[in-house]
Order: C-alpha cells, then structure tokens, then sequence
C-alpha cells in the first residue's frame, strides 16, 4: 500500500513534535555508566563521575539529544607547593582518567625525557606518585600519537613546560580528550534517554529529578557552582592519599582548619596534635592536609625527542 504524498509530511511533522515535546521534559538527572548527567533547563549540562567532572551546553536535533563538553584549554594542568620534608629532589603525583592508557612523556627537555607508563600499563595503583632524586629546573610534558586512544581531529600537538621555581611538591592532571572533545549522544523516548552506541540506541534510562538524587542543599549547592571546579581549578586541596576533598560532599573550607607555618599543611584543630598522622595514606582521612597552587606554563609545537629507554612507572600484572 502506497501512502498519499500528502501524508508522508504529516507523519514526519507528527514525529517531530512528539520529538520536541518530549525534549521539552528532557532536564533532569540520568544515571550510566557510574555517572550521573545533569540536564539542565538554561541548555547546560554537567557529568558527575569518580574523581571526574564535565560540563558543556547540549541541544536537540531532531530525536537526539547532543552533550557537547566544554574544552579545557590545555592537555596538562599542573598544581605545586614547598614541602619542607622534601630536602633535596622533587615529588610528583600524575593523574588523570588515561593516564596508563596514553603516551604521556615527562621530564626535563631535551635529554631527560621518559615514557610516563610502560607500554599495555594494566592494574595501575593508585596514587601514582613518583619521587625524584634531583629536582628540575622545569617540567615539560608532551602526549606521543596512540593509535589505541580515540584522538579528534583539529587539537593541536604540543609541548607544555611549567617551571618549578621554589617548588618541590607537584601533581599533574592530564586532560582526556575523549572525554572533552567529543559529544555525549542519547535518543529521546516518550520513557527517557537511550544512550547511542556503534550498533545503536541502548536501553532506556529514566530520569530522577534533581532534588531526588540530591537531597542536601550543600549538595545542589556543589553542582550549581561546580563550573569552576570541572578543571583549571585555582588549587587542589588533598591529603597525604591524595584525596582530593573536592567532589558532591562538597569543598574543604578553609576556615575551619588551623595553618601549620613550619609544615606547610593545615590540621584539623578538632583533631588532639598528638593524633594528627602527618603520613596517613586513608583516602578518607582529614586531618592534615596539603594546598597546591596552580602554576602558569608555556606551550610550543611538539618536536620530535629522543627517550630514555625505561618508563617512569612500570605496571604490568598479567602476562
């Protein structure tokens, strides 16, 4: 049966304001794959994940739905602060969703450069931290071309130095691009949002409302001011496990700690002085911690260099 061609407009106008109306309900909070999608009315949105935060804008084509990440403005952001029970060398704790996954190299430019993680790097703990024995006069960093790792098109290849300066203590938070310059895709149905994959719509997530998954104040609070800590923070407030005490049960205040001049930490005044673990490695723990600053860097095109032939870290459990 032929359809009238004067009906073949009809439907599809049909499918497109269902479509639309079903959009219009679209804000809420979705749960998948361990994060939880924000959706916003003003057209924003913001992902919730371990140790991970995205915000961006979306929009609607159609029956898809398009959540498009905010990118950050470089590949590396560095952090730094004295320690003064570092005499001599450097510290540096490295993180980042892909850490192991990437081609990260790390050193000193041009003859001291490393491998972050060894090649196929499977069952990385956590923290990855390393300590130098002598310190740098300046760090440069630099991710190779990784035919496993999804890579957009269009993002320049660079190198990043950040001088050290007084500091000896450093964590560097490297930026996954699959994770900022490339959209989140869902298909809107009349029950929620299907997430688009390689063979097609998944299954159906409903949505929560906001006040249902977040029933503290401070917690919405969290997420309506979230903008300025999805990256490029000012600093990062972490302990000796390097928590980062930044996340949905809110920010450390400041206020309510006690500065520790000679250490460079701040203690919890609620805590006895003889009970404060200076070297705890709890990631929950509390009691002291440590402020790192963001430092300022430089970026150049990428140069071919040559490497060190060990990686910085070795992690290979299986054979």
């Amino acid at each position: 049966m032929k359809l009238n061609k004067f009906l073949l407009p009809l439907v599809f106008c049909t499918i497109l304001i269902s479509a639309q109306k079903n959009a219009e309900n679209i804000d809420g909070v979705y749960h998948t794959r361990g994060a939880a999608f924000v959706i916003n009315k003003n057209k924003t949105f913001l992902v919730i994940a371990y140790a991970t935060l995205i915000k961006g804008t979306w929009n609607v084509e159609k029956d898809l739905l398009y959540l498009k990440p905010m990118n950050p403005e470089a590949k590396f952001f560095v952090y730094a602060r004295k320690n003064p029970d570092i005499k001599t060398g450097m510290r540096i704790h490295f993180s980042g969703n892909d850490i192991g996954n990437s081609n990260i190299v790390v050193g000193e430019f041009p003859d001291k450069m490393q491998s972050l993680f060894n090649d196929n790097a499977n069952c990385l703990s956590y923290p990855s931290v390393h300590i130098f024995k002598d310190k740098m006069m300046s760090v440069t960093l630099l991710e190779e071309e990784n035919e496993e790792n999804w890579k957009p098109e269009g993002i320049p290849r660079l190198m990043y130095n950040f001088p050290t300066g007084d500091y000896n203590d450093f964590i560097i938070e490297h930026m996954q691009d699959s994770l900022y310059h490339k959209d989140f895709v869902f298909k809107i149905t009349k029950n929620g949002l299907s997430e688009m994959k390689n063979n097609g719509p998944g299954e159906v997530i409903k949505k929560s409302s906001l006040e249902k998954e977040f029933s503290k104040e401070e917690d919405r609070e969290f997420i309506n001011q979230s903008s300025d800590m999805t990256f490029a923070s000012d600093y990062k407030l972490v302990n000796y496990g390097y928590n980062t005490n930044t996340g949905i049960n809110g920010k450390t205040d400041l206020n309510y700690y006690k500065y520790d001049k000679v250490r460079n930490v701040y203690t919890n005044p609620s805590i006895p002085a003889k009970e404060l673990d200076y070297k705890s490695k709890d990631y929950h723990y509390s009691g002291v911690l440590m402020k790192f600053d963001r430092i300022a860097g430089t970026s150049q095109p990428r140069v071919a260099i040559k490497k060190l032939p060990k990686p910085l870290f070795v992690a290979n459990c299986n054979p």
